[in-house]
């Protein structure tokens, strides 16, 4: 199994060689010369981030979804009717929580995606809907996937989570936070028992409290921060992470074997 940066960015990510943190998850198929491919979220430089890796909306098989801010379904739109008008009505799988399956179809996509020349639609038309829940996770190519809720924004108005994913690898296991406050009393069990920590990580002089700044990371326990990559950055100048304990920051286009 391998997974992809297709980007490391930030949601306003403008930098010419980088996009937002959207991943490619490969994984052999059975029978079959070409891998499987899920991808992790699909943001707005979606279709700019995968052909630069060389990629197609029918290159997939399944699309997870973490939470609704638009770089993470941003792309949606542009991968549905892609593959429903271009690549002959092709459908990945979508999983998403249930929480997430209503407002998204009602409050994102809807707009530019119920009524086509072949009549109304739904979310179903365009993908295999997968409702998830976070008690039981998923399966994908024999793979188990934990989904975690973990608090992004949390106000005196209300809380929006993001659902990181916990990947359970023949070989070794993967904590990818996708997008999370800085939380290490709630995130520590699974930073322990990860092989290897994707963490989103802001830079720069503002901490924005709905992401782990970086000065706010380097306070981890050196056996944590040993086993930790950093992404969903911002384009202010890098730290030394890898000086600082981190394995450094994921780079794009930057691959992982998982096993």
């Amino acid at each position: 199994m391998k997974l992809t940066f297709a980007g490391t960015g930030s949601a306003f990510c403008m930098a010419a060689d980088n996009f937002q943190s959207n991943m490619v998850l490969e994984a052999v198929q059975p029978g079959s010369d070409q891998p499987a491919r899920m991808l992790i979220d699909c943001g707005s430089d979606a279709r700019h981030s995968l052909r630069n890796l060389g990629y197609m909306p029918n290159d997939f098989d399944a699309v997870y979804i973490s939470h609704l801010h638009s770089d993470h379904i941003g792309g949606l739109e542009w991968m549905a009717l892609a593959n429903y008008f271009i690549f002959e009505g092709h459908q990945a799988k979508l999983f998403a929580v249930h929480d997430l399956l209503e407002p998204l179809w009602e409050h994102s996509l809807r707009g530019g995606l119920q009524i086509s020349d072949q009549g109304n639609n739904s979310l179903s038309s365009y993908f295999k809907v997968n409702e998830l829940s976070p008690a039981k996770g998923f399966e994908w190519q024999g793979v188990h996937f934990d989904v975690i809720p973990v608090e992004h924004i949390v106000t005196s108005q209300g809380t929006m989570l993001s659902y990181a994913l916990f990947g359970h690898g023949k070989k070794q296991s993967f904590f990818l936070t996708t997008d999370a406050i800085f939380n290490p009393d709630a995130h520590m069990p699974l930073y322990q028992k990860a092989d290897i920590i994707f963490q989103d990580c802001e830079l720069g002089p503002r901490h924005s409290g709905v992401h782990a700044h970086y000065e706010q990371l380097v306070t981890l326990p050196a056996d944590i921060k040993a086993k930790m990559w950093l992404y969903h950055y911002q384009a202010y100048p890098k730290p030394d992470a890898v000086a600082d304990g981190f394995c450094g920051f994921v780079e794009p286009g930057q691959s992982f074997e998982l096993g």
